[in-house]
């Protein structure tokens, strides 16, 4: 469901941080294009108002396009913009990375779940998982978990990311400018202090 942004303020932070289009596609994972969409027509879905909200750090609702006052009574507008901001402040809660377990990723996905004793998290449903170029972490392939070498993946991966291992099944696994992003169904973040 497209959503009517705030393509200004969109241009204004990635110019505050002198960011070229491109930069600010590979560092929020979605498609130049979309981004060229945004900053043009103001309009995007809500993955990419999380994904650009997240790496500008800014609360989702900041990037909406502000209410116009209207002169007639369009109650049925009104309730439909407010239920659209209140779903992306809600679901940008799936967004959040506890800062315990290793704050330079970032990890989108449609459903999360927590451990009781909050030790770990499983994202599934559209995972998207981004490792900027600056982070240090270990890859490990299946069967080669134990191997010095790991070769060919065959079904998953573990990630080891200092504190914190990401367990990740069947990952597509795409190398950009700023890092790497990873895409799949599954992933379970687990911190090992």
């Amino acid at each position: 469901m497209e959503m009517k942004l705030n393509a200004k303020k969109i241009i204004e932070e990635r110019k505050v941080r002198a960011w070229s289009q491109q930069h600010l596609a590979d560092v929020s994972a979605v498609s130049l294009r979309t981004i060229q969409r945004v900053e043009n027509n103001g309009s995007g879905s809500l993955e990419t108002v999380k994904a650009l909200a997240s790496c500008f750090e800014l609360d989702v609702t900041k990037l909406f396009q502000p209410e116009i006052p209207l002169k007639k009574n369009h109650s049925k507008s009104k309730i439909a913009v407010l239920s659209s901001m209140i779903a992306a402040i809600f679901s940008s809660v799936l967004f959040l990375v506890p800062s315990t377990m290793a704050s330079d990723i970032k990890i989108h996905s449609d459903k999360v779940t927590t451990s009781k004793n909050n030790d770990y998290r499983v994202y599934s449903n559209n995972v998207e998982i981004f490792l900027p170029k600056t982070l240090t972490y270990e890859v490990l392939v299946d069967s080669k978990w134990e191997t010095a070498t790991p070769e060919i993946a065959s079904g998953s991966v573990k990630i080891y990311l200092g504190n914190s291992v990401v367990f990740i099944e069947k990952p597509i696994i795409t190398k950009t400018e700023k890092g790497t992003k990873i895409t799949t169904n599954y992933a379970k973040f687990t911190n090992t202090d």
